[in-house]
């Protein structure tokens, strides 16, 4: 039976478009890349590199910052990967404070260096803490010796609000009595939160951890649980001090963008290193 010409002529046409998307599809998909690579992965081709801006922009990192990896280090260009696959080149130029955190313990809080703590205020001049921080010789010049409490949201601890704006707010009363307990401060803090000890001064002892503060006063230093701290010797850095394998923090510049045509532009980039700083070969 033969088929009507205008039939005959629908099926070849059918037959003709299915013929052309097939082919074109044979052609094109080869050529394309690894669709999770390219989601998150910017430098990817010989057309572009680390160090250069590529043909695709510069993904932004969070506002908050992000954790990556090092993959490439030289003495003015450092590129870091988020385990997302994105790539962030950063030039020395473009980083307004360049910090490493090294391997450190008990041996490195020695005589005339500056140790940092800040944790929960347990009364009687004691702060818990996980962690403390060490700085030794002209990088002292990052920290101030002194003393504070302050409360959730970083708000001073006073007895009363010196102002009295929210103490004699009457929707606000319950949320007074929680952070000033009527009259006198207490350290429950917001949403029962406790309230926090800043403390920075010279080791003067080591079991238990003691700071010696401004005013001849001493802070101790308690880890939540016996033998549970870290710490870390920080000192100022630059590209130099990278390695591919470190681990860095990138804070972004706040209040304007921070992707230009090459390189993020940083407010702080932090290293942490693997080593003690004395381990350290450039």
């Amino acid at each position: 039976m033969r088929l009507p010409v205008r039939g005959r002529i629908r099926i070849r046409s059918t037959f003709a478009v299915a013929w052309l998307v097939a082919s074109v599809v044979a052609v094109t998909v080869p050529w394309l890349p690894d669709a999770k690579q390219a989601r998150a992965q910017n430098y990817t081709d010989p057309f572009n590199n680390l160090t250069a801006g590529g043909i695709l922009p510069l993904p932004p990192p969070p506002p908050q910052g992000a954790f990556g990896d090092v993959i490439f280090a030289n003495s003015k260009w450092v590129v870091v990967q988020n385990e997302a696959g994105q790539q962030f080149p950063v030039s020395s130029d473009s980083i307004a404070q360049f910090l490493v955190r090294w391997k450190a313990d008990l041996s490195d809080l020695v005589t005339g260096s500056l140790v940092e703590g800040i944790g929960i205020d347990v009364g009687g001049m004691a702060i818990q803490t996980d962690h403390i921080d060490v700085f030794v010789g002209s990088d002292q010049g990052l920290v101030q010796p002194g003393y504070a409490s302050v409360l959730p949201i970083n708000r001073p601890v006073t007895a009363i609000d010196p102002t009295y704006q929210r103490y004699m707010n009457a929707f606000d009363i319950a949320e007074q009595n929680t952070l000033y307990s009527w009259v006198y401060p207490t350290f429950v803090g917001d949403n029962g939160i406790p309230g926090k000890l800043h403390a920075v001064g010279n080791p003067v002892g080591l079991n238990p951890i003691r700071l010696g503060v401004p005013g001849n006063n001493v802070v101790f230093v308690y880890p939540p649980n016996p033998g549970v701290m870290t710490i870390t010797q920080v000192t100022q850095g630059s590209p130099s001090f990278a390695k591919k394998g470190d681990t860095a923090f990138l804070t972004p510049v706040q209040g304007r963008p921070s992707v230009g045509p090459k390189s993020l532009a940083l407010s702080q980039l932090v290293l942490y290193k693997k080593i003690k700083r004395g381990q350290f070969v450039p």
